[in-house]
């Protein structure tokens, strides 16, 4: 995988940057030989080259989001020297299983490597009927869902879950591009234990992951 990092004095300074478009905006990057759209792995914009030199876009409908989004949260605090930045750092609960739903190939891609890194075992399916057919055929400890999904959606996954004896103590984390309060909330109330919003940072979900695991373990030995 490979980074591409632009640093602004501000998130206005990111705007003036960026060309307004009908569809999408663009920044110029620096040269970059071979950079194609299929080498770029992003939540909001893709890199490559499109006859003007090495640029990066942004869809407007996905320039909206990233906004709002920017403008809602405080930026990041750069961690000081010798911080725990990787999941890796953090010791994971021994044999751990963990399934990951979603339809998207790179975050399989991206989440398998970052868990497997803890030591967690990670297996992947790309809807709720393979996840459910995988679960059938192997125990797991803890399922990341997204929500919206072929087939069954991850809400009807979850509220079909808590039915049924067998997973309704299961851990579930939901990883969506959904962000609304209202979303939030109706996926707590079909039984989810921690929802997260892409774009995501990696140290916090997996620490929320790990976290999960922990309790569920826990409550199982008590209980």
């Amino acid at each position: 995988m490979r980074g591409i990092v632009y640093q602004y004095d501000s998130y206005e300074a990111l705007i003036r940057e960026l060309d307004g478009g009908e569809e999408e905006r663009t920044v110029t990057l620096a040269q970059s030989e071979g950079l194609r759209d299929e080498d770029s792995i992003s939540v909001a914009a893709c890199a490559g080259d499109r006859g003007g030199g090495p640029c990066l876009t942004v869809a407007n409908r996905d320039w909206g989001r990233l906004r709002q989004f920017a403008e809602g949260h405080r930026p990041s605090l750069v961690p000081p020297s010798g911080a725990r930045t990787s999941i890796g750092d953090v010791k994971a609960p021994v044999n751990a299983s963990v399934l990951v739903v979603d339809d998207d190939d790179n975050l399989h891609h991206l989440l398998g490597s970052m868990l497997r890194s803890a030591g967690l075992g990670v297996g992947a399916a790309s809807s709720a009927e393979e996840a459910l057919d995988r679960m059938r055929e192997r125990p797991i400890d803890l399922l990341v869902l997204d929500w919206n999904l072929p087939g069954m959606s991850g809400i009807e996954f979850c509220t079909r879950l808590r039915a049924d004896p067998s997973y309704c103590r299961l851990p579930v984390l939901f990883l969506t591009a959904r962000s609304c309060a209202c979303d939030m909330v109706e996926a707590f109330a079909a039984g989810a234990d921690d929802f997260v919003s892409k774009p995501f940072r990696g140290p916090e979900l997996g620490a929320r992951i790990i976290s999960l695991l922990r309790r569920s373990q826990l409550a199982s030995a008590v209980g």
